[in-house]
C-alpha cells in the first residue's frame, strides 16, 4: 500500500506556496516518519510540475501514471504550478522565468525532506515535459534525470502560436482555452478564507495569452525564452524523449537525439498527444514499467539492461483507410542504434508531371511550370493540429484526403515493386515564384488507394515570408523565383506496392493555418522541385526492442459520472454569407470526485469559418464554460468567449469574461483590441 497525501504546501522563497499531492511508497510508513528513522528508508522522488489542477481537472490521470511509481518505491510529487489550481499567485504566461525558478525551489525542497534521498527525477507529457527540459538546463543538482513526452524545444516552431511556423487558426484555441482555464476558481476547502480573493485576481489580472503571441509575431526573445533548442549542451543529465506520429511534436525525439550529448532515449508510437499506457491510436505500451527501469537505472543504479536496448524505438505505421479516428494502427516496432540512423538512405522522387485530373493547376508542358491558388477552405478535412481525445473519443484526426485534393496540386508516383518503409522527415524543395508579396506553401504526403482513398502520411507548412528563417521575415518579390525548402513532420509509414504516393501542394489550408491577406497564385518550375524522401533500407536489422508487457491499469480515483461526454462536428456552407462554417460543439461531461465531493463541468464550442474566394473572411470562435460546485452549498461557473477576425492589415482580437458564485454574477469584462500583421 502507498500513503497518499491529498494536500501539502510548498513554501516558495517569496512567500506564495504551491499546492502539491503526494504519494509515497510503503517502505516510508507512519512509524518513520514520525520518530525520524527514514536514514534507511529514504527513496529518489519523481516530480510532475504542471498547471492542470491536480485537484480535479488532472486528477483521474494523475491516478494512473505518476501516483503508479510509489509502488515501485520512489515518492511522487504532483504539483500545481503558481496561478493554477489551488496554488497561489497569478499565471501571467507559458514557460516564465518565476515558473521555472519554481519548479527549480520544488526540486531543491523535496531533495531536503525526510522521505527523499537526494535525488530527484520530472517527469511530464506537453507543459510538464517541456518545463522538465527547461528545468534540467537550470542544472539543480538534486535533477538527476528527465523523461519529457510530447514536448518541444523549439517553442515559436512547434508551440502553441505559431505551429510550424505558421499563424494557426486552431492552436489560437490553446490561447483560449488557457483563457478559460485561468478563470476557474481555487478550491475553498483547500484555500480557506482566500478562495475568492485569489479567484477574482486571477479573473482581472491574468491575461489572454493570445495578447502576447500576436505581440510577437517572428521568433524573437520571447520565444527564444525557454526554447531549450537554443543551448542542447546546457542539458547534462539523461533525457528520455518520447512521442508518437498523431502528436502535434513529433520531430522533438530525433532531435533530441540528434542534438543532446547526454544519454538519450527516444520512443516514438503511433499514439496522439497522451501518456503511451493511455495512447490513442494504439497499440498501447506499457510505458510506466519502461520508465521505473530508467529511473531505476539513472536513480538507483540498478543494471535494467535498459541502456543496452536500441536508443530509438519508433513504431512504422502500417497502410491504412483514412478515418478522423483510428482505435488502433497495424504496424510493427524498430530499432534503431542512433538518430539519424546509418539505416535510412534518401530517395529522390523528380516533380515533373502533375496529375491535373483531379487537382488543380494549369501546367505548361514546354516550360516545365504549372500554377495553384487554391480555394481558402482547402484544409477542412486535415483534422486536429493536436490530436489529444480529452475528454473521450472523437473525429480529430485526418479524414479522406480526396477533398483536399481537390483544392491542391498533385504529383503521383505509382508504387510497383517495393514497399516503401519512410523514416524521418521528408523534404520537398519547390523552385517557385508568387503573384503576391505574401503566401503560403503547405505540402501533404499522402498514400493513395487503388479505389482512389487518400491517406495523410505527414504534412508541412511554410509561411514564405519565412523562407529564411523566422526571426527576421522578408516579403516575396512577385515574379522573381525562390528556391525554399518545406519539411515535412517527422514519421514511419510503410506505402505498399500497388499503392500511389502523392506530394500535394497547396496555397491554404484552413483553419491550421490562417490564410494570407490576399489570394496568391503560386508558379511551380516542376524542372527543378524535388521530394527527397527519408526510406528505411529493407535490409537494415533491427536492433535491440523493449518486450513490454500489456499495461494493467492501476486502481482508478473514485468518481462519478454525472453526465457523459458528447461531441458534434458539422461543416456547412451559410446560405447567406456563402462561407464554409467547420464548427465543434462538445459537451465534455461532469465528474464528480467522491473524496472530495467537488463537481466539475464543462463545455467549449469551435467554430471556424471562411469564404473560398476571400482570406480576410477568416474567422475563428470559441467558447468555453466551467462549472465547478460542491452540493448546493457552493457553486461557480465561467464563461469565456473569443473571436478572432482579419482584415488585410490587422488581426482584431475580442475576447469576454464572465463569472457567477451561487447564480450570482461577480466579473464581466469585454474588450477589443487590434495587432498589425508581421508578414502574416
Amino acid at each position: 500500500m502507498t500513503k497518499w497525501i491529498d494536500h501539502l504546501w510548498i513554501p516558495m522563497s517569496d512567500g506564495v506556496k504551491l499546492g502539491a499531492r503526494l504519494w509515497l511508497p510503503e517502505s516510508v510508513n507512519d512509524e518513520a516518519l514520525s520518530d525520524g528513522s527514514m536514514e534507511d528508508k529514504a527513496v529518489p522522488a519523481i516530480l510532475e510540475y504542471i498547471p492542470y489542477r491536480k485537484d480535479d481537472y488532472s486528477a483521474i490521470r494523475d491516478s494512473s501514471t505518476i501516483a503508479w511509481f510509489a509502488s515501485r518505491g520512489y515518492a511522487c510529487l504532483r504539483v500545481d504550478m503558481r496561478g493554477s489550481g489551488s496554488s497561489d499567485g497569478i499565471m501571467l504566461d507559458e514557460y516564465s522565468n518565476q515558473e521555472i525558478d519554481d519548479g527549480v525551489e520544488v526540486i531543491n525542497w523535496l531533495a531536503q525532506q525526510d522521505w527523499c534521498n537526494g535525488k530527484v527525477a520530472t517527469i511530464g507529457i506537453s507543459w510538464g515535459g517541456i518545463t522538465g527540459l527547461q528545468m534540467a538546463q537550470r542544472a539543480p543538482k538534486p535533477l538527476k534525470t528527465v523523461i519529457a513526452l510530447g514536448a518541444t524545444e523549439f517553442r515559436y516552431y512547434d508551440d502553441a502560436g505559431y505551429y510550424m511556423g505558421c499563424m494557426v487558426g486552431q492552436t489560437i484555441g490553446w490561447a483560449t482555452m488557457m483563457f478559460g482555464y485561468n478563470t476557474r476558481p481555487p478550491d475553498p476547502a483547500l484555500q480557506k478564507d482566500n478562495w475568492r480573493s485569489l479567484w477574482l485576481s486571477r479573473l482581472s489580472e491574468t491575461p489572454h495569452y493570445l495578447d502576447h503571441w500576436l505581440t510577437h509575431q517572428r521568433e524573437d526573445d520571447y520565444w527564444l525564452r525557454g526554447s531549450v533548442g537554443v543551448d542542447y549542451d546546457a542539458i547534462r543529465i539523461p533525457v528520455y524523449a518520447v512521442s508518437g506520429h498523431a502528436d502535434c511534436w513529433p520531430n522533438t525525439v530525433p532531435r533530441l537525439l540528434e542534438n543532446l550529448s547526454s544519454p538519450t532515449r527516444g520512443l516514438q508510437g503511433a499514439w496522439c498527444h497522451r501518456y503511451p499506457h493511455l495512447g490513442v491510436p494504439g497499440p498501447t505500451v506499457n510505458f510506466l514499467e519502461d520508465a521505473a527501469r530508467w529511473f531505476d537505472h539513472w536513480l538507483k543504479g540498478e543494471d535494467t539492461g535498459i541502456m543496452d536496448e536500441s536508443t530509438y524505438q519508433v513504431f512504422i505505421q502500417d497502410s491504412v483507410r483514412p478515418k478522423p479516428f483510428y482505435d488502433h494502427r497495424p504496424g510493427k516496432w524498430v530499432g534503431e542504434p542512433c538518430w539519424p540512423s546509418p539505416n535510412i538512405d534518401i530517395q529522390r522522387f523528380d516533380l515533373r508531371t502533375p496529375n491535373n485530373d483531379i487537382g488543380l493547376g494549369h501546367f505548361t508542358a514546354e516550360a516545365g511550370q504549372v500554377t495553384i491558388c487554391s480555394p481558402n477552405n482547402t484544409g477542412l478535412a486535415s483534422g486536429e493540429y493536436m490530436p489529444w481525445f480529452a475528454f473521450g473519443p472523437a473525429d480529430e484526426l485526418a479524414g479522406d484526403q480526396q477533398q483536399e485534393d481537390a483544392g491542391s496540386l498533385l504529383f503521383d508516383f505509382s508504387i510497383d515493386d517495393v514497399d516503401l518503409c519512410i523514416l524521418g522527415n521528408p523534404k520537398v524543395t519547390l523552385n517557385l515564384k508568387s503573384d503576391q508579396p505574401q503566401a503560403l506553401i503547405a505540402v501533404r504526403l499522402c498514400d493513395v488507394w487503388p479505389n482512389g482513398d487518400s491517406t495523410l502520411i505527414t504534412r508541412g507548412i511554410l509561411n514564405l515570408s519565412q523562407r529564411d528563417g523566422k526571426r527576421i521575415p522578408l516579403r516575396l518579390s512577385p515574379g522573381k523565383n525562390y528556391d525554399i525548402e518545406v519539411s515535412l513532420n517527422h514519421v514511419g509509414y510503410t506505402v505498399p506496392s500497388g499503392h500511389t504516393l502523392r506530394v500535394a501542394l497547396s496555397t491554404s489550408y484552413w483553419p491550421i493555418a490562417w490564410p494570407s491577406p490576399i489570394n496568391a497564385t503560386l508558379t511551380i518550375n516542376t524542372d527543378h522541385s524535388v521530394l527527397n524522401l527519408p526510406l528505411r533500407n529493407k535490409d537494415a536489422v533491427d536492433g535491440r526492442t523493449t518486450k513490454f508487457e500489456e499495461f494493467v491499469p492501476v486502481e482508478p480515483l473514485p468518481t462519478t459520472q454525472i453526465r457523459d461526454f458528447n461531441q458534434q462536428r458539422t461543416c456547412e456552407i451559410d446560405e447567406t454569407t456563402g462561407a464554409h462554417v467547420f464548427e465543434i460543439n462538445a459537451d465534455n461531461g461532469k465528474t464528480l470526485f467522491e473524496k472530495s465531493g467537488l463537481e466539475m463541468a464543462s463545455t467549449t464550442l469551435q467554430r471556424y469559418s471562411i469564404n473560398a474566394d476571400d482570406p480576410t473572411s477568416a474567422k475563428a470562435e470559441y467558447e468555453w464554460e466551467w462549472e465547478y460546485s460542491r452540493g448546493e452549498k457552493w457553486n461557480t461557473q465561467t464563461f469565456t468567449k473569443t473571436v478572432m477576425t482579419c482584415d488585410e492589415t490587422h488581426f482584431f482580437l475580442e475576447a469576454q469574461s464572465i463569472a457567477w458564485e451561487n447564480d450570482k454574477e461577480v466579473f464581466n469584462k469585454h474588450w477589443k483590441k487590434k495587432y498589425t500583421r508581421d508578414h502574416f
